[in-house]
């Protein structure tokens, strides 16, 4: 398994306008996608987020949770067809969750560092731009995050 991977690419899902519901279904996509356990994931995102919203703004939110039994950490996308209300840090609904998934034992706190650098493109208003230019289209969300982001 590839820490990112055009697989992990998920365009135009429906899920109504509800964060728990979107969470929910960000879980059964990579779950079902990388052998992961649905219940576990769903629970490591909703206990994210009771910390702190982790919608960015400007659509776009880094929903992240560590699972037991990862031994690499898997980064995808989803768009949403219509906007969810994530209670995001500018109040706008979210279009694009850029999901991250790390093992549970990351002595290197690798989670820390992939975070960091989505949080620092997302302060890019051209990549941002080209985030949601692109978000019907899952290869041209792939290379741009590829290109964009130095993951290893």
């Amino acid at each position: 398994m590839k820490e990112f991977d055009v697989e992990n690419i998920f365009t135009d899902i429906v899920v109504g306008d509800d964060k728990p519901t979107a969470l929910a279904t960000l879980a059964q996509l990579f779950a079902d996608k990388n052998g992961l356990d649905q219940v576990a994931l769903t629970a490591g995102f909703n206990a994210r987020e009771a910390e702190s919203t982790t919608g960015f703004g400007n659509g776009v939110a880094i929903p992240h949770a560590k699972v037991a039994g990862l031994t690499q950490p898997v980064v995808g996308i989803v768009t949403f067809e219509t906007g969810v209300d994530w209670e995001a840090l500018d109040d706008a609904p979210v279009e694009i969750a850029i999901a991250l998934i790390m093992p549970l034992d990351d002595p290197s706190k690798t989670h820390l560092k992939v975070l960091s650098k989505f949080a620092r493109k997302l302060m890019d208003d051209a990549f941002i731009h080209n985030l949601k230019q692109n978000r019907h289209d899952a290869m041209a969300l792939y290379t741009l995050v590829n290109d964009e982001i130095e993951f290893n």
